[in-house]
Formats: structure tokens, sequence, C-alpha cells
């Protein structure tokens, strides 16, 4: 049998010899010969003990999956990920240079030179970390310095007849215009909150519109010799990279490398002891488990639950958050501080449970040509809100049929919560504010290639005031220029409308949120809206509400089990119930004093004349609004009421 094994070894050591010769100049050493040997990048890590095991190991896979060209390198900051990149790249470029003839190798016709591109947000190559880190390994290569040329004295750099180095940067010349003949990537330093999401996007559209180029002309039958790299540190909210990953992750040619940092030091460092800690979701905070957790059952609720060495706890417990970020490489979505809502659970404390949803769909698909009334998706007896009270309207305008949607939602005061507050002479006095409920949130999108009609949105608003009997007191719409024709015919028809836009200041948005926060605000539960909140980012620089491009969001499986997805990020529903919500704040007005009109009832004799007069005018002036609003049976009785109070 050992004989068998054998000689199948020499035939296929045979076979790969001939092969080698037929392609390469010399045989390529393995990748722990290179990182080890003196002659190629031994003496830069100290014969590869500088580098952490782990990356030993990650690197030889990384070095021999040409099934896998694409690599991301991702998790706790401080493990070398950058680094670990640039020692790939380096093999790599080794590997290449080592062809006989590198453009026929892939079926090529000479081209001129391959492109080594740094994608990031640099001005120049010469501000790109990634790139001087390459320059400063190949010079301490007496391999590559047998077989470049350095250029330059005071920031001397290695170049070489088969490659060019690019920048992949808007920042730069040329940006958009990279070679199609890029064999090797990497895009590294993007992923900063300081940076706008706009350059961002752009070094993503770039990086992956190279990829295609690339696939189209150095990948043969799923295989290549080039590599494009990726790395990103965890964020503390899911960041555009790391939903470009979530994206990638389950595709057969990328290679995802994600590990805490205890994982990418030497054993050596720890003691071996654990402490346990729980990975908390968009309701579970994270946290320390203590001997009286039931981990299995924790377990079995569906939570993870990570070992870490004790020579961490103290990180832990300062900072759970942070430590799971940057020790443990784990991003922890339910901290926003960059998010509108800091947790989700201000948002979850407003839904009311007995409230149903009065529109029968979370979508209503409808198109130009449709013969429907968007009122028979409603079942308006869930509407719970007396519609006498004034209702306010806000109608987020879209009308193409390319991904787009029409948002509106009504709401009015429901009623008023006390709440004592300081004065600034270091008193107490008791105030009144509003809490607003929302009726309903619709959200209205169009067939493709047809049109949302706002005609049928107009005859929605007319119908709900004519036919049902609501007190629309102000519609309003987000855009001045698509919304002028609406706000004429409804105007015709006897409803307020007026121009609002939640986009022009961030401050309607700031003001809802504030609502939530104090639990004023009351809606049932719709999913979409509830996406869109929850993901609406915050920007104090650019000063702006916004959504993300993308969102990474969790989708619940069947069997019990939980997927990573990408989602695209919206505000269209949520505009319409903010625009909504910010309307009835503003035009409610203090209802009178209850307490002391029960005690004019009652015929008391110790209110003073200046507390009778001036609830006297507020109760005046809330009935003469309401005189023009209610039937004329009404009207008498309230008349009475004047009187009774008059003679009293």
């Amino acid at each position: 049998m050992n004989k068998k094994n054998n000689n199948k070894r020499k035939k296929l050591e045979t076979y790969l010899n001939y092969q080698y010769d037929l392609l390469y100049t010399e045989r390529p050493v393995s990748i722990h010969e290179f990182l080890s040997n003196d002659y190629y990048l031994g003496k830069l890590t100290g014969g590869g003990k500088a580098i952490y095991p782990v990356w030993q190991k990650e690197l030889k896979n990384i070095a021999r999956e040409d099934s896998r060209y694409l690599t991301v390198l991702t998790g706790a900051i401080g493990v070398g990920k950058t680094g670990s990149a640039i020692l790939g790249m380096i093999y790599i470029m080794y590997r290449l240079l080592l062809l006989k003839d590198p453009w026929a190798y892939f079926g090529l016709k000479p081209g001129g030179k391959m492109s080594v591109v740094f994608f990031n947000l640099t001005k120049s190559l010469g501000e790109s970390e990634g790139f001087n880190l390459l320059q400063s390994h190949l010079l301490k290569s007496p391999w590559f310095l047998e077989r470049g040329i350095v250029t330059g004295h005071t920031y001397p750099k290695m170049i070489f007849p088969l490659f060019e180095y690019k920048l992949g940067s808007p920042y730069a010349k040329g940006f958009g215009t990279i070679s199609s003949s890029v064999i090797l990537a990497l895009m590294d330093e993007v992923d900063s909150p300081t940076e706008s999401d706009k350059q961002r996007a752009r070094v993503l559209k770039a990086y992956e519109n190279t990829v295609r180029r690339f696939e189209s002309r150095f990948v043969i039958d799923g295989r290549s010799l080039g590599r494009f790299f990726l790395v990103a540190s965890k964020q503390e909210q899911m960041s555009f990279l790391n939903t470009f990953i979530i994206k990638m992750q389950n595709s057969k040619k990328v290679y995802v490398v994600d590990i805490p940092i205890w994982e990418a030091k030497p054993a050596t460092n720890y003691s071996g002891k654990t402490f346990p800690v729980v990975i908390g979701d968009l309701y579970t905070p994270s946290r320390i488990l203590g001997p009286e957790d039931n981990i299995e059952e924790i377990i079995k609720s569906g939570f993870k639950i990570m070992k870490i060495p004790i020579e961490y706890r103290d990180d832990f417990v300062r900072d759970i958050v942070g430590a799971l970020r940057d020790l443990g490489g784990v991003s922890v979505s339910y901290v926003r501080k960059s998010k509108l809502f800091p947790s989700e659970k201000f948002l979850v404390n407003c839904y009311d449970p007995t409230k149903k949803d009065p529109i029968k769909k979370l979508t209503v698909v409808v198109g130009f040509n449709d013969n429907v009334n968007l009122l028979d998706y409603f079942d308006l007896s869930n509407i719970r809100i007396r519609r006498i009270i004034p209702r306010y309207i806000h109608v987020d305008i879209a009308f193409s049929g390319n991904g787009d949607a029409l948002g509106v939602g009504m709401s009015c005061v429901k009623g008023w919560k006390k709440e004592t507050v300081e004065a600034e002479d270091g008193t107490f006095k008791t105030i009144k504010l509003p809490v607003v409920e929302t009726d309903f949130a619709l959200r209205l999108k169009a067939p493709p290639g047809d049109k949302i009609p706002l005609n049928k949105v107009r005859k929605m608003i007319i119908d709900l005031k004519n036919v049902y009997g609501f007190n629309i007191a102000l519609c309003t719409f987000d855009h001045k220029a698509m919304s002028e024709d609406s706000i004429q015919i409804l105007t015709r028809a006897g409803i307020k409308c007026d121009y609002f836009s939640v986009d022009r200041s961030p401050e309607a948005y700031r003001g809802f949120r504030d609502l939530v926060k104090e639990e004023r605000w009351v809606c049932h539960r719709n999913e979409y809206l509830h996406f869109e909140l929850v993901n609406l980012n915050d920007d104090p620089v650019l000063n702006k509400v916004d959504h993300p491009d993308e969102v990474a969001n969790i989708e619940f499986l069947e069997d019990g089990n939980t997927r990573e997805i990408v989602l695209k990020g919206s505000k269209d529903i949520s505009d319409g119930v903010c625009g909504s919500v910010s309307n009835a704040l503003k035009n409610c007005e203090t209802p009178p004093d209850v307490e002391f009109m029960k005690k004019v009832f009652d015929g008391l004799k110790n209110v003073s004349s200046k507390e009778r007069d001036g609830s006297a005018l507020l109760i005046d002036t809330c009935l003469n609004k309401s005189e023009k609003k209610v039937e004329e049976k009404k009207n008498k009785a309230i008349d009475s009421f004047k009187d009774l109070f008059k003679r009293i």
C-alpha cells in the first residue's frame, strides 16, 4: 500500500514539475518559505516569527485558493489586517513575476502593464498607507531588489516592467478611468466616520466596477492568480463596507477572514481562563454573564455566547460595546450613536398592541391606469380617535415605478400628558404636553414601468373628508414643484394645504425623536415604517437626517435560524409620518383646565377673578373654534354652556 502511495506521489510530483517548468522561469516557493526565508521576506518578518500564527495559516489559504480571488479581512482592530493584505499582495506579485509570459498565462495578448491599485480616500499614492507599506517591504527583500528598479532618493520606491501602481480615490486625478488591466487591488482606509458617505460610496462603486473588469480578463474557469483585498474593521453600527461584505460573504469567489484579537495573538499571551458574554440584539443589550445566568437557556433563545479571555475582563466591564467592536470584532447593531433613535426600544415602547393597522397591506402597488380606489385597502373602523378631532396629513411625493415609493401619514393630537418642570427661578410648575397618535401610514408603489397615480392619492384625501367625515385640518406636500397641482385641487375641494419638507431641516425629525423618547407618540406596529425609522441617520456635520443606501438586517428563517441580508435603505413612509406628526404638534393648542372647569360647575366661590378670566378666555377660544365644525344642535348646546359660565 505504501509503495503504491509513493508511486502516486512521484507521478504527481513529476506532473507538477512539468507544469511549473512549462509556465514559470523557476518553481515558486511556498508562502511559508516566502515569509520566513531571508532571501524573500524573512529579514522583514524575523524568519516569519513576527507574523501571528493565525495569519500564517490564513495567508496560506489565501495563496492557494485561486478560486477565491476576492479576499475580505475584517474583525477586531490591531490584529494586522492591512499588513497581512500587503504580504498577500507581495506574494502574488512574486508569482506573477516568475511567469514566463504573464499575458499568455491569462490567454491575452501583451497589453502593456498590469495595474496594482490602491482604493482609498487619499489625494496621492504617497499618502496611501497601503502603498507605502508595500514599498517598504519590497525594498527590504533581496529577491525583489534583484529584479526591480529603485527610483527616488527622498522617497524611494521599487518599480517593475510588468506592473504600474495606481490610486483609486475620488480626490485624485483620473478617478473613474482606472485601467482594465488591474491584477491586484487593495481597498483600505475607506470606512472612516470622518469621510462623507458620498465619497465612500464612489470608492466602493469604482472597486466593484474594477472587479467586474478583472473577472472578464484575468479569471479563467473561475480561477485567477490575481487578488482583490478588502480591509475593514467592525463599526458600532453596520457600516457601508460591512453591508458590502455581507452581500459578498456567501459567494464562492470570496474568502473572508473575521477574527477577534485573542485569536490573532499567540496563545502564550493568555492564561486560558475565560468569562462568558452574551451578544445582544436590537432589543437586548450585550452583557457579561454571571453564575446566576442559565447559559443553555440563553443559547436556546437564539443568543450567541462568546468566551472572552479573562485578561480582557476590565475592558468589557468599562465599555462592553467598544470592547466587542475593537477586541472581539463584533458589530453590535443595537447601539446607534449616529442613529436618529439611540435605541430601537424607544420606538417599540410607543407601539400600542391594541391599535390595529387600518391598512390591509404593507405596500399598496397601484399603477396609473389601475381602476382601484385606495380606500378599498383601508378598514377605517380601526381608526379609533373620533373623526371630529383635527387631522394632519403629509404626503412624501414620488411617482416613478423605478423603485421609488410614495408615503402618506395621518396623525392627530389624541390627548395631553402632564409634566412637572423647573422654572429659571427654581420653582416648579405643571405643564401639559400633547400626545400624538398616527392613524395610518401608507406606502404606495407603482408596478415596474408604470407611475404612481397622484390623482388617486388626492381622491383618497378628499373622500376622507367629504365621504367619511374626517376633520382634515391641514394637508402638506414635500415637493413644491411636483405638488403645486395637488395643492390647488385640494384647496378648491375645501382642504387647507401647504408645502412642507422634512428634508429641508432636520428639526422636524429631531422633534419627532424627542416625542418618541418621551413616549408621547402612539402608533400601531408597521414593519416597513419601523424598518425605516430604526435605520435613519442623524449627521451633525451635514445637519441632515437621512437613510443609509443599504441596511444590514437579520432575516428569520422557518427552521429557526437567522441569516444576514442587505436591504435598500429608504424613508418614504417615515417622511409621511414625521411630517404629519410635526404638523399636529405645530397646530395644536393647550386645552382648558378641566379641574378649574369642574370647580366652576360645582359652584365653588374660592376661585380668583384672574384665574376665572384667564380660563374663561381660553374656553371661549376653544369653543368658538369648534362652533364652525359641529352640527347645529351641538352649537346650541355650546351657547347654553357659555351662558351658564357667565352667569356663574
